[in-house]
This record gives structure tokens, sequence and C-alpha cells, in this order.
């Protein structure tokens, strides 16, 4: 099996990588059923050794898999983002918002937030409290709206079927979407609304056109229920936004400063969420550190650091980022 050479940093370029001395063979789900799919060896993973950049300190693997690869793990293999269809299954089902702890309180208290946009994966972050706030009926009714959406956006997958059964879905697709927006008018606070957009980058290394469940795409979902705006990152925008997420996709993405200078330029304040730890697994190309702050801060972006503000308890190695060109 070929492995890409990366010899420059991910994100800021730089070829100042050292070699990390310790290097450890995390095993986990997705690496069992990447070895599995691709056929191949603990043999192969071994050779993707571990590098600091001496200049922004994120750690990155070298050599690591090729683009067609990136592109089996992402949209074969492991096709559905399972933590973010987790979270939002689980809100309206049960009425349980993912967990950020009191990150949501705390930044809407401070920051009026009127335009709101995320990177790549809609339900990853404060969408659904967003939207949560907005709503203001019990979870039954929002199961309801849920499942009625995911029927309607089914009912529009026609191909294959013959005229009569085309004139069918047609005839439920319709009579759903007066169903879903009887729901939008009846349960949704008009005046507390934010404007909600979410920025895509169409990425390998992302989650993208199978993060499906039940044949619906995550994107597709949200456009129609949260009336989110789906815009490509690297068109123009037009908008000015109070507050930009990104949550655990920054590493998702060849392009992590670009994405990162968009928000900044794009918004007076974004949250970055994002894996810290010092031991990077096999399925990332690279992973940020908590030295990554002093980075920032010496190209002039103000931090401040939220992990510990929020009260949230961390199974693994995070870091919640409050960054600005603005004083904070």
């Amino acid at each position: 099996m070929k492995l890409k050479k990366y010899n420059k940093c991910i994100f800021c370029g730089s070829k100042t990588l050292i070699l990390e001395k310790k290097q450890k063979l995390i095993k986990n789900f997705y690496i069992d059923a990447i070895k599995s799919d691709l056929n191949i060896s603990d043999k192969i993973l071994l050779k993707m050794k571990l590098y600091r950049c001496k200049v922004c300190d994120i750690l990155q693997n070298n050599p690591w898999f090729t683009d067609g690869d990136v592109f089996k793990i992402y949209n074969q293999i492991y096709g559905q983002h399972n933590r973010s269809w987790t979270n939002v299954i689980r809100f309206f089902r049960n009425g349980i918002k993912p967990n950020h702890g009191k990150l949501f309180d705390l930044i809407t208290k401070k920051i009026k937030v009127k335009n709101y946009a995320e990177f790549n994966s809609p339900f990853m972050g404060l969408m659904i409290d967003f939207f949560s706030k907005e709503f203001k009926n019990n979870t039954k009714v929002a199961n309801n709206a849920f499942t009625d959406t995911l029927n309607y956006l089914k009912s529009r997958q026609v191909a294959g079927n013959n005229s009569l059964v085309q004139k069918k879905s047609q005839y439920k697709a319709t009579k759903i979407l007066k169903k879903i927006n009887r729901f939008k008018n009846l349960y949704l606070k008009k005046k507390a609304q934010v404007n909600k957009f979410l920025f895509v980058d169409n990425s390998f290394m992302a989650w993208g056109i199978n993060d499906n469940y039940k044949s619906v795409n995550s994107k597709a979902l949200a456009a129609e229920l949260f009336n989110i705006k789906i815009n490509n990152i690297y068109e123009k925008n037009k908008v000015k936004f109070d507050l930009f997420g990104i949550f655990h996709t920054l590493d998702h993405t060849k392009n992590p400063k670009k994405i990162l200078d968009f928000a900044l330029n794009n918004s007076n304040y974004v949250i970055i969420y994002c894996h810290v730890d010092e031991n990077l697994e096999k399925q990332h190309l690279f992973t940020f550190t908590k030295n990554f702050t002093s980075y920032l801060r010496k190209k002039k972006i103000n931090v401040l650091d939220l992990t510990y503000l929020i009260n949230k308890e961390y199974r693994s190695e995070e870091m919640y980022l409050l960054c600005s060109k603005k004083r904070i």
C-alpha cells in the first residue's frame, strides 16, 4: 500500500517538523475498520511517524494516507459521522443537547448573536442549542418534526420508479411539507430566531456525501429543519457573523489555516473546539496541542481559553478557545 509524504506542516506550512521519540499505535474501532477494509497491517500504520511542528506546535503523521484512501475512510469505511448524528437523534428523541458544559449560556450572555455560522458539521456545535432556544414545545412535537423531515427528504428519492410511483411520492412530499411548515409556524419563536449558516469545503478528510441517516444527508436535514443556509467556504461571503463555531472540524480539512483565517476575517468571535491529544491516532493527519494558543497569540490573535470555565467533564484531551482579532 502506498503512503503519501506530508513533509510540511499542514497548518502553518513550516518545514521544521521534528520527529517525536515517543510514539504509540493506538487501536480503536476506526483503526480496526480501516485495517480490515483497506487490508493493511500494523506494519503499514507503524510507518506513519509522529512529528511536531516547531513553529505552531501541532502534531502530524508523516507519511499518511493518500487522497484516494482518505476518501474511502471518510466516505465509505466510516462515511457516517456517528457522533454528529447521535447528537441530533438524542436531542429530538430525548431532549438532550450536545455536551458543551455551560458554553452556550456563557457565550450568549456575553455576545449578542444574530448571525451564527459553523464549519462542516451541523450537529457538533451550538446549532441545536440555538434551535432549542427558539423551540417552544415538548420533545414529542420535536420528535414528530424530526421524523417528518426525514420522511419528506426520503420521499424525494424517486430514481428508478415509474411515473405513477413518482406522482404518489410527490403527493406524499407535499403533505409532509405542509406538516413541517405548520410546525415551524406554530412552535418556533420568530423573534428569537438566529440566522444560521453552515460553511463547507468538501474536503476528503471530512464526512460529506455519505454522512447519512435513513438515506438522508446531515446537511440536507439541517437546511430543511434548522433553516440553515449552506455555503461553500471558498466562495465570496457577504455576511458578517457575530459568532463562528468550529467544533472538531478544523482537523478534518487539509486547509485548516485558510478555514480559521476565513472565520476570523468574517466573524467578531470564533470558537475552536478541538482535540489536544499528544498521542495522535492514525486515522487523523494531525492534531492541535495546548501550545497552539501561544502560536495564535504571536500572530496577534486574541485568545481566551474556555476549557475549564464551562464546567464540562472531559473523557479525552480537548480544548475550547474563544478567538478574535478584536479585544476579548
